[in-house]
């Protein structure tokens, strides 16, 4: 049962609604057929206070754990779907 979890700064939510981006995120991992259809678990934490390199850039960043049987190949394939 795979599981996602999406770091962002708290003024992308302002540019894309938390469900939009959650569900954009769940519908690339089902459209890869790695999981089957109800196991993707999906949540986002948007941040208030944080620093980038003494800035405050904005930042998005998605964790993906995902349990074994999965190759190499195809996780990478998910990674480079999830934009």
């Amino acid at each position: 049962m795979p599981h996602f979890v999406i770091d962002c700064s708290e003024n992308i939510i302002e540019l894309k609604s938390p469900e939009e981006i959650i569900q954009r995120v769940y519908d690339t991992a089902e459209s890869t057929e790695l999981f089957d259809k109800g196991d993707i678990k999906v949540r986002i934490n948007p941040f208030k206070y944080y620093t980038i390199g003494n800035s405050k850039d904005d930042f998005i960043h998605i964790f993906a754990n995902i349990m074994e049987g999965r190759s190499t190949s195809q996780k990478s394939n998910l990674s480079k779907r999830i934009d």
